[in-house]
């Protein structure tokens, strides 16, 4: 694989892979048919952990040996996806899987789908009339094919069913219970029955079903008496991962204004400063550059009298704007559209993402099924207010991080994605929110009616300072199959900012020394093993006919085929990490070694346990080069530090130390949506980030404390004190929030307490209050307070105070976290009513 996959990506591969060998070995052992359902949500990369799974097949596992002869049927109901699945495989694989591998089915004619190849079929292709029919539907023959599609599949299921995995694509779409042809053929594909062209159809023995709302795929699986497997990926953790952006801004105008001109102008400046902050993000990183752009929906007009005033708005305020640079998607025509005295181009929606010359895209209604582009970061709609739930859905095709993670160290609005809604108001703009955060595939924070908010100049800088030193955690990003990989993966790091000179070669002589010396130390044991590997002890056994008793009558000893030796060689490269078995076997050989014992020799090391001797060398390496240059790494720019720190932490904690990133702006909410319609967010003052003087609220920051009273109250009691020069409405996510780690059952999390507050102590220090209103009666609040406490005790020379605050009986009491035993007493308070008597045996009442 060419991308390096989530540890969320990762789990569900592996899953994917288990369930699939399940699925095989339940088919040939009584005939099974097994539906394995991947779900997966918006942005979680599907198409790379499919990728990942065909890898899995192809070329094999560290655990699972590979099946060359599978043959992989993926269907998906629209042609364009076609193309666009086979880019993106190509793309995240790496040259893995190879494009001569890939076919699509329409361009074969033989009697079976050939083993080791992945055909592509889309369902229009398979409709009744289709010239990829052998046999027409009145029984006449296309003389210019031999095998028609169903023919092809159905003698491939019947004489080698084992080795067929179809793979359909988008699943719940044609799976419900309505009975339409399109429905029918992917149907048949999967269930078998009666084809449009009155052939009989056997069912597929195994089925991989990728969607984003499996529920109607799997109803419709289970109804066909299927064994159902499946596999799921949490929104919680894609967005965890930053391969989702951060935040949506919905921008609208005020109830009685009108002013669709301004708020496109004000896009295409937003539009401007995106581009402005991704070419900074790539000069100051080596990133590749992001070319932004911006998606106008126009209203639906066969005239296209809007087009005129939109194409010289554009123009106008971005005038560097090539005409080349603006092109539209609309379903016709589909070629250049004439706009007065200018031509627009046509812009295929599958081939906008990759087209960095295009920076305006015009399209009508919503773009084709399966269609993203990560890098379309502004969105202006022109359509009218009952469109609320297709720009909602057009919204969540825009969520994806152009770069596949979260930009960490820059501008915020790298990770930020902005809905202009000129023609709507209040109460339409709910409507918008309820559709995307009804969307269970879309997990985003939504931000309405948003503004910057800037630094405070009435907060001293030495609390913005002290800010960004506040330690934290971040969850580490990248999971490695071994420590040695994870040593390569450091070593280029290192080499690419100078810090190394030829840092991958040193790491291999590392291993291949280390393997030398490890050889030379159990070298009997070794030679045993190889003398044991080349030759077999074959024995013959006499049984007389009739005789119940069996007498051996001898022994012979004989070499190791050299076929066999090569399956226990390459066994030996699946079971010692990454290429260390290659590397020990050029030396070996480079050294006069024959290469057949050189082969058993490794063989002989990986059946004796040397995985975790490289494994602890390596570590042993990273450990090296960590206090060697970690300081050198502390002073470079936060991205460095950012790409460098996660590689040469060696704990079994997947949370890495850091500190919280001040950031210059603080983008907020000034409205919530309450019901139908949509309300002003409360402002609060003292903040470290304001509401700038020109706008309404200035001064001020809002917190939506409406989902708990207890927040409000705890604002109102830490405001009044006359020592308090600063807060912070401390994020719920990201590098710009204080994030501790806490265990719940056997998987690390992340706890944000809510609020931080800096006050004067007279001594002309600044020292630092956390205070965390929360929900008593949750299954982790124990462990989120627990580990809450732990910080504050490790932390006592920047921690003054730190309170977990409930209501109990309709009065506010606190719990000071930093008394001692205070966390072991709260771990164990696993309940409501066990946290309650705590607070009432040693809390106190608040404020």
């Amino acid at each position: 694989m060419r991308f390096a996959l989530e540890p969320y990506q990762t789990k569900a591969v592996e899953s994917v892979l288990s369930n699939l060998a399940k699925a095989r070995a339940g088919y040939l052992d009584d005939g099974e048919r097994t539906a394995v359902g991947l779900t997966a949500p918006t942005g979680a990369g599907k198409t790379v952990i499919a990728t990942a799974v065909l890898e899995g097949i192809y070329k094999g596992t560290p655990t699972r040996l590979a099946n060359p002869n599978m043959t992989v049927l993926w269907i998906t109901d629209d042609r364009s996806l076609n193309a666009q699945t086979i880019k993106k495989i190509h793309q995240a694989s790496g040259g893995g899987i190879d494009l001569t591998q890939i076919r699509y089915l329409g361009e074969e004619d033989y009697r079976t789908l050939a083993p080791g190849f992945i055909y592509f079929v889309h369902i229009q292709a398979m409709q009744k009339n289709s010239t990829l029919h052998a046999t027409r539907p009145d029984g006449t023959h296309n003389d210019r094919r031999t095998y028609g599609g169903w023919d092809m599949i159905a003698n491939t299921v019947r004489e080698r069913g084992e080795d067929l995995v179809v793979i359909w694509d988008e699943a719940h779409r044609g799976s419900g219970t309505r009975s339409t042809e399109r429905k029918s053929i992917a149907g048949t594909i999967v269930g078998g029955g009666v084809t449009n062209i009155g052939t009989t159809q056997p069912a597929a023995p195994v089925v991989l079903g990728i969607s984003a709302t499996p529920d109607r795929f799997q109803a419709a699986m289970q109804a066909a008496d299927r064994t159902m497997r499946l596999v799921e990926v949490k929104a919680g953790d894609v967005r965890e991962s930053g391969l989702l952006k951060d935040r949506i801004l919905l921008r609208s105008l005020g109830e009685s204004q009108s002013a669709n001109n301004t708020m496109l102008a004000l896009a295409v400046e937003d539009l401007k400063s995106a581009d402005a902050a991704w070419r900074a993000h790539h000069e100051t990183t080596g990133d590749r550059l992001v070319e932004p752009l911006l998606v106008v929906q126009v209203a639906q007009d066969p005239a296209n009298r809007q087009l005129p005033e939109i194409l010289s708005v554009i123009e106008s305020t971005w005038p560097e704007l090539s005409d080349y640079a603006v092109a539209h998607a609309f379903g016709d025509p589909h070629g250049p559209l004439k706009v007065g005295d200018r031509t627009v181009r046509y812009l295929p929606p599958e081939a906008i993402s990759d087209d960095d010359r295009a920076r305006v895209v015009l399209f009508k209604s919503a773009l084709t099924t399966g269609w993203d582009c990560p890098r379309a970061e502004v969105l202006v709609s022109f359509q009218g207010k009952d469109s609320y739930t297709e720009i909602a859905q057009l919204i969540g095709r825009l969520v994806r991080t152009p770069l596949a993670k979260r930009i960490e160290g820059g501008d915020d609005r790298l990770n930020e994605v902005a809905a202009y809604l000129p023609g709507f108001r209040t109460e339409h703009v709910a409507r918008v929110v309820n559709a995307l955060t009804e969307d269970e595939t879309v997990e985003v924070d939504v931000v309405v009616a948003p503004v910057m908010c800037g630094r405070s100049s009435k907060v001293p800088s030495e609390v913005f300072d002290l800010l960004d030193t506040t330690p934290s955690y971040t969850r580490q990003r990248a999971t490695f199959s071994s420590r040695t990989a994870q040593l390569l993966r450091l070593a280029a790091a290192l080499t690419e900012h100078g810090l190394v000179a030829q840092g991958s070669a040193k790491a291999k002589q590392w291993i291949v020394d280390q393997m030398r010396a490890a050889d030379g130390q159990r070298s009997h044991e070794i030679d045993a093993k190889v003398a044991d590997i080349l030759s077999l002890t074959v024995s013959t056994t006499m049984v007389a006919y009739g005789e119940t008793i069996m007498e051996s009558v001898g022994k012979a000893d004989t070499a190791t085929n050299e076929r066999d030796l090569d399956g226990y060689f390459r066994r030996a490269q699946r079971v010692l990490p990454d290429g260390s078995a290659n590397w020990y076997y050029n030396d070996l050989c480079d050294a006069g070694e024959d290469e057949v014992d050189a082969a058993a020799r490794l063989t002989a090391m990986a059946e004796l346990g040397f995985k975790e001797i490289i494994d602890t060398q390596a570590a042993a390496l990273i450990s090296s080069w960590k206090e060697q240059h970690r300081s050198e790494v502390s002073r470079r720019p936060r991205h460095v530090r950012d790409q460098i720190e996660p590689l040469w932490h060696l704990g079994g904690m997947p949370m890495l130390p850091t500190t919280v990133e001040v950031r210059d702006v603080y983008p907020a909410a000034t409205e919530k949506v309450r019901g139908q319609t949509t309300e002003p967010i409360t402002t609060y003052p003292y903040h470290l980030y304001v509401i700038p003087d020109s706008k309404p609220d200035a001064g001020g920051f809002p917190v939506d404390t409406s989902r708990s009273s207890w927040e409000s109250a705890v604002l109102k009691a830490e405001l009044s004190a006359q020592t308090l020069v600063g807060w912070y409405r401390n994020p719920s996510s990201g590098q710009h929030a204080l994030a501790v780690p806490y265990l719940f059952g056997d998987k690390y999390q992340l706890m944000h307490p809510d609020f931080l507050f800096w006050h004067d102590d007279a001594s002309g220090e600044f020292v630092m209050d956390i205070v965390d209103p929360h929900r008593y009666d949750l299954a982790d609040t124990s462990a989120k307070w627990s580990a809450l406490a732990r910080y504050a005790q490790d932390h006592s020379d920047r921690v003054r105070r730190c309170l977990a605050v409930i209501k109990v009986g309709g009065a506010l009491q606190a719990l000071d976290l930093k008394i001692d035993g205070i966390d072991e007493r709260l771990l164990g308070a696993t309940n409501g009513i066990l946290i309650e008597a705590l607070f009432a045996a040693e809390g106190m009442a608040y404020p």
